[in-house]
């Protein structure tokens, strides 16, 4: 609220003034500390609980101060070292002498107020300031009208971070703001600060439209974009967006990279990417973000996309991951979209064009983290009442990837309905889909099917006691396939029983710990056990198309046929799961509850020897599955997922973590990750805020297999004035080709709002 600074305007003055005229005012119950006569109950119950309106109580006829002669209510208090009232009936009282309206919102002082109720105005003069919700208003002379909601001023100063200003006249009523001739700041005040004049500011409350005429934009005292109409929305965030960093690296030379983002078109936001690479040559290209909402569509999204003549060598453009050189003509382009109409219909996207696979690698590294593997898809999704209906299309534009395609699929999903108030619930699924897979490590290159899915499942809930439930599940799964291998078309028919039963027993103790934040504790003991049969599901495998495969997944597989996405290689099941879950939870002032620990345990067994793609060849026994945290304190966090082999007692994969935080003050983290055979590898990662101005950070990651630091990086960060951060770093990195460099480099950008 307090960034609405134009609009708090209104809401400062207003709000008092209006509270003065006689609105009903009451104070809400405090959210403190949980009562200990509340019990440990649900987290949606206690929520509703904190959440439930206070009762009204009567508080005491204490007068406050004269000024409840015209008030049916005290809450405001007016003080001054002198009261006048008029006696020609107009109900003018006059303060003067430190005079003062004030409530727990706001405050308003000034030498003098005058303030007439019947006839709907206040006048504050000399030294005015107004401060409330993080906002601060300073004047001459303010005049508020009650009847219209209106306030005018002939000069104000005011703000509310991030923003803060000077004008020449303020006219303000319910839907708008209008300043004359004004000076605006984004940020605090500073030599640096980003600031804009201009000959009229306002601000349309209803759309959250902040519009300029006339406006210069500078950085300190120089001027360097002049636009005649400024226009965007909100207050978070300045003109531009700038993010600049230079420095130097083995592969690049001495080097420059420029984001550069303009505000001042409203909904969008054009920008553009410029790098300069002493080695390589210049990458340039469009950027642009997008942010709007219409009469019945919200939308947001961003696209950018560079290309660069490589003047590298050869040897260090490199091959791709199938032995081709890489030429000198490179270029990405991305592209992401979110868009909703009504709640009902979604519209989302992802676009990732590459010349290469190494192009964001070399370029775009923070492009490029954020992305590693590109996937392209768009979908259109349809929420009904009781189903959704989807459209959804996953497609390759690179060369070198490898993707079950889907050009597209059609999907309409049944939510559980329940079928003549037996209790029981039906669901299910139909989808048609035409696929295609490209490997360019196969001879083959390309597998195509056009299949056509549907699922229907029944489940009944069964309450054994107010503890424990058991859900029997019936279903079947049938597959057509139009163009099955070796020609002609192929139908399969599967069908599943099976159950779901799960306990839920808890206990509480009455712990208190400060330091901790524990204000009790609660233990759920949640044992669970699955069990499905879907027999020979291997039937006519070597017709269907090997398309929509499982890949590696390090977490318990899928059951349930209804919900298995690999539907080309379904194997026949015979597996019981067991499961225990152990939850601790406290109490929580803001969430009604907060998880503390975590101990999941899981294992299948498989009554038919399967082979289990997480475990070694066919197995009665999977894996155990051990998933623990502990986050007994906002501040530490510890957790690890493990894979246990029981026949060999050891460790097939494992990845740990360690977090401490202190807040703003210092940030610590290790992690550990191991996949037998494959990899071994730890970072740890750390921040310290030596003060305001400066803090330190590193990361390391060091490979056993290698014997080595892969990455080694050191940085500082430090403010410049109240506006901008510049981000010094020196890594060293090992490994690959493509990481074996030194570089040094520093990054200047705006201080986020």
């Amino acid at each position: 609220m307090g960034v609405k600074l134009l609009l708090g305007i209104l809401a400062i003055v207003g709000t008092a003034c209006m509270t003065v005229q006689g609105a009903e005012t009451s104070e809400g119950g405090k959210t403190g500390r949980m009562r200990r006569d509340i019990p440990w109950v649900s987290l949606a119950h206690q929520r509703a609980l904190r959440e439930k309106p206070a009762e009204k109580t009567e508080k005491p006829t204490k007068e406050k101060s004269l000024i409840s002669r015209f008030t049916k209510d005290a809450a405001p208090e007016l003080s001054a070292d002198k009261f006048e009232y008029a006696d020609d009936g107009s109900g003018k009282l006059t303060a003067s002498g430190n005079a003062k309206i004030s409530d727990k919102n706001y405050e308003l002082g000034a030498d003098r107020v005058e303030f007439s109720e019947t006839q709907g105005y206040a006048k504050a003069k000399g030294d005015v300031k107004i401060s409330a919700d993080r906002a601060r208003i300073t004047s001459d002379d303010i005049y508020v009208d009650f009847k219209n909601d209106a306030t005018k001023s002939d000069y104000v100063k005011f703000g509310s971070s991030p923003v803060f200003a000077e004008s020449t006249s303020l006219d303000a009523d319910k839907s708008k703001v209008s300043l004359g001739e004004s000076y605006m700041y984004f940020g605090e005040p500073a030599s640096t600060s980003m600031s804009a004049s201009a000959s009229a500011i306002s601000y349309d409350k209803e759309t959250d439209i902040l519009s300029m005429d006339d406006a210069t934009l500078a950085v300190g005292p120089v001027p360097f974009f002049y636009v005649p109409k400024y226009s965007q929305h909100g207050l978070q965030r300045p003109p531009f967006d700038i993010n600049t960093s230079a420095g130097y690296n083995g592969d690049y030379g001495a080097y420059i990279r420029n984001n550069l983002y303009y505000n001042g078109l409203g909904d969008v936001s054009p920008g553009v990417l410029l790098d300069y690479y002493t080695k390589r040559s210049v990458l340039f290209g469009p950027a642009a973000n997008y942010d709007a909402e219409l009469a019945n569509t919200v939308l947001s999204g961003w696209a950018q996309g560079a290309y660069i003549n490589d003047h590298g060598n050869a040897s260090i453009r490199g091959e791709d991951s199938l032995g081709r050189k890489i030429g000198t003509d490179r270029f990405f382009a991305e592209f992401r979209h979110k868009q909703t109409f009504d709640d009902k219909i979604s519209l989302t996207g992802n676009l990732s064009y590459w010349s290469d696979e190494f192009i964001t690698r070399d370029f775009r590294p923070e492009l490029f983290y954020d992305n590693q593997t590109p996937d392209n898809f768009g979908e259109a999704v349809y929420y009904g009442e009781f189903f959704t209906g989807s459209v959804f299309t996953r497609f390759a534009p690179n060369s070198w990837e490898i993707v079950q395609q889907r050009l597209p699929e059609v999907r309409v999903d049944v939510q559980p309905v329940e079928i003549f108030n037996t209790g029981a619930y039906q669901t299910g699924f139909a989808s048609y889909a035409y696929l295609r897979k490209f490997d360019p490590m196969s001879s083959a290159n390309y597998l195509y099917s056009n299949r056509a899915d549907a699922y229907y499942g029944i489940y009944r809930p069964i309450e054994l006691s107010s503890w424990s439930k058991i859900t029997p599940v019936i279903g079947g799964r049938a597959t057509y396939y139009a163009n099955a291998e070796g020609g002609g078309d192929y139908a399969r028919f599967l069908g599943q029983v099976g159950f779901d039963a799960q306990m839920d027993v808890w206990g509480t103790w009455e712990y208190e710990s400060k330091t901790m934040g524990i204000d009790g504790i609660r233990h759920h003991l949640i044992p669970q056990i699955s069990y499905r049969y879907i027999p020979a599901a291997e039937q006519g495998r070597g017709k269907i198309p090997q398309i929509d495969t499982e890949y590696l997944t390090t977490y318990p597989p899928v059951l349930d046929l209804g919900t298995l996405r690999n539907a080309d290689e379904i194997v026949a099941t015979n597996t019981m799961r067991f499961g225990v879950q152990n939850v601790f939870e406290t109490r929580d002032d803001e969430y009604g509850s907060r998880e503390i620990a975590r101990f999941d345990v899981y294992q299948d067994v498989n009554f038919d020897k399967r082979e289990i793609p997480q475990a070694d060849g066919e197995k009665s026994f999977s894996d155990l599955f051990v998933n623990a945290s502990v986050s007994p304190a906002r501040w530490l966090t510890i957790g690890s997922y493990t894979r246990i082999n029981l026949d060999r007692i050891d460790l097939p994969e494992t990845n740990a973590y360690v977090g401490l935080l202190d807040g703003d003050a210092f940030s610590v983290y290790f992690i550990a990750s191991y996949l037998k055979n494959a990899i071994t590898q730890y970072t740890a990662l750390a921040e310290y805020r030596i003060s305001e101005r400066y803090k330190v950070f590193g990361r390391w990651s060091y490979d056993e297999r290698l014997s080595s630091f892969t990455d080694q990086t050191y940085g500082l960060w430090t403010r410049i004035g109240n506006s901008w951060a510049i981000e010094y770093m020196i890594s060293e990195r090992s490994g690959s080709k493509r990481q074996n460099n030194f570089s040094f480099g520093a990054r200047v950008s705006m201080m986020i709002f």
